[in-house]
């Protein structure tokens, strides 16, 4: 992953990882990254592996971009988490395509001023 797409992609994780479980980025134990999981689930309807999401954090606090390569699908996942969009029709969002809810975090993220949150 490149470096601007990885910086993004670390913000995207320390989203969620507050929206989750309201602390700093860290990595997620076994069963820390099944609640991510399931909160993740509940919230958007969508499934993700709670490895994936492991391995995911661990990349992120290692500060290891070639070891990260998550699919636009999972990122929009993400995204929807973290802006708390739902999976309802929605004709704007199919306008945009299925991974809108990554492209504008991504673009939201990319505009903001170093260091703000």
């Amino acid at each position: 992953m490149e470096a601007k797409e990885f910086s993004v992609f670390r913000s995207l994780l320390t989203d969620v990882h507050s929206k989750a479980f309201g602390e700093p980025l860290s990595k997620l134990p076994h069963g820390k990254a099944q609640t991510l999981c399931w909160l993740i689930y509940e919230d958007t309807g969508e499934l993700l592996s709670y490895k994936t999401l492991g391995n995911y954090f661990t990349a992120i606090v290692e500060g290891a971009p070639e070891r990260v390569n998550p699919s636009d699908a999972t990122l929009a996942i993400l995204a929807k988490f973290v802006t708390g969009e739902k999976n309802k029709p929605n004709p704007l969002a199919m306008q945009m395509g299925a991974y809108a809810a990554w492209y504008k975090y991504r673009s939201n993220a990319l505009t903001r001023p170093l260091g703000a949150a």
